[in-house]
């Protein structure tokens, strides 16, 4: 049969669309570009943020209506299948749902002749890894789940408790596999990296020592997010691992808020001061870094003096990119029953918010203005620009370069903007 995947989402739900394609692959169905000539359609969604459930909603209706004309069967995957399942069904009746721990059920799923409902069972760990398909880039699911409980998160309802994570073996399989078809870059990714391994008895330091003594090869690996409770304990095997030419300095840190009465309502597990500390600890590692992090503007309780310790805190790290998101009520979550905020305050301060991080990322890519980097190539803008990252994952525009995917060019950067850098090929 001939299948459509969209996905929305994070690189987590990336991932499992690829495992979805490999095992409808090794079953014989191939896949098309566009709903209209496929007999499967499968949306892989996401249940983060209410402003993408809405989306998500608004697309299924197009789908549905579609289906009526077409015929084809729908089937809706993903983290939305265990939060919204009666609100899934009322837009199109007779789509199977199969929930993200099932994703292996995906064949049975899609030969099906009738409607498969596969929810809230939270399965234990998957065994199937995505096989690479070509390209540069390896986009690799190594974990499921966090050991976290905060008040704004849903994701204890889309996935169940506890860790779920695929074992060290199997993962430098995969990465010898996607390596020898000619991945130049490998992204571990996860729900929280930094747990990953709780559940067998290791942890992500070991994974990535692990594949780097065992996988031979020119690539990079790049480590998805990490919850600091965790980072903190393990941060220093991964700085020395970053010694390593094959390991991207890069760091995705969500702290979420600069103030610490608003961290203890959203129920993390650590103060301004302890996310500060983690931080100079990687900037005091002897090289250059990134440190990405997410913001939630806008949590209930939230106060000014509150939102301004956020911005200050911004000020003070000086993130390379920070991720600012307006708080939005899900259900099930302790966030849902506190008092909130009006939208305009939300918006106003995600504006704001903003501003100072492109400003401040701004000052932060000027710094490397003048200096030469290994730039591996790895993309192509939609202006038809080659794009690359340096060893600190910072993408780098190369204009009217005859370029190759995959390679590794010596870089002079000349410009920067709060998004990227741009540089000029020397060799």
């Amino acid at each position: 049969m001939k299948v459509f995947i969209e996905t929305y989402g994070c690189w987590l739900n990336k991932g499992e669309s690829e495992i979805m394609r490999t095992l409808l692959s090794r079953a014989g169905h191939v896949f098309v570009e566009s709903p209209e000539v496929a007999d499967v359609v499968v949306v892989n969604t996401c249940a983060v943020r209410g402003d993408t459930e809405v989306k998500i909603f608004r697309r299924l209706r197009e789908l549905e209506e579609l289906r009526k004309k077409l015929g084809f069967k729908l089937v809706v995957a993903g983290c939305l299948v265990n939060v919204r399942p009666k609100s899934i069904l009322s837009i199109a009746p007779e789509a199977s749902l199969i929930e993200p721990d099932s994703l292996e059920k995906i064949v049975e799923v899609v030969q099906n002749s009738g409607q498969v409902l596969e929810l809230r069972t939270y399965p234990r760990a998957r065994t199937t890894l995505p096989e690479h398909r070509g390209g540069v880039t390896y986009v690799l699911p190594v974990q499921s789940g966090c050991l976290g409980s905060c008040a704004f998160c849903i994701e204890w309802v889309t996935r169940g408790f506890g860790v779920k994570s695929y074992t060290v073996e199997a993962i430098i399989e995969a990465v010898k596999d996607a390596v020898r078809k000619g991945a130049k870059e490998v992204y571990l990714v996860g729900q929280d990296l930094a747990a990953y391994g709780y559940d067998l008895g290791t942890n992500l330091a070991g994974l990535v020592r692990r594949i780097l003594e065992e996988v031979d090869g020119e690539y990079r690996i790049r480590i998805g997010m990490m919850e600091p409770m965790l980072l903190s304990k393990q941060l220093d095997a991964l700085v020395d691992l970053m010694h390593d030419g094959r390991v991207y300095r890069y760091f995705h840190i969500p702290v979420q808020a600069g103030d610490d009465r608003v961290l203890r309502l959203m129920n993390r597990k650590y103060t301004v001061r302890e996310y500060k500390s983690l931080i100079q600890r990687i900037r005091s590692a002897g090289f250059t870094s990134s440190v990405a992090t997410d913001i939630i503007v806008g949590f209930p309780g939230e106060d000014e003096e509150a939102f301004k310790n956020t911005l200050r805190l911004i000020e003070d790290v000086k993130f390379d990119k920070v991720h600012v998101a307006r708080y939005t009520l899900r259900p099930f979550t302790k966030g849902y029953v506190m008092r909130g905020l009006p939208e305009p305050v939300k918006k106003e301060r995600s504006r704001i918010a903003s501003e100072v991080s492109l400003r401040v990322a701004y000052e932060v890519n000027k710094g490397y203005v003048g200096r030469l980097s290994d730039v591996l190539v790895n993309s192509v803008s939609a202006k038809g620009d080659f794009v690359g990252r340096t060893i600190e994952y910072k993408p780098v525009i190369l204009r009217g370069y005859d370029l190759k995917l995959g390679e590794t060019v010596k870089v002079k950067i000349r410009e920067a903007t709060p998004l990227a850098l741009v540089g000029d090929v020397v060799d």
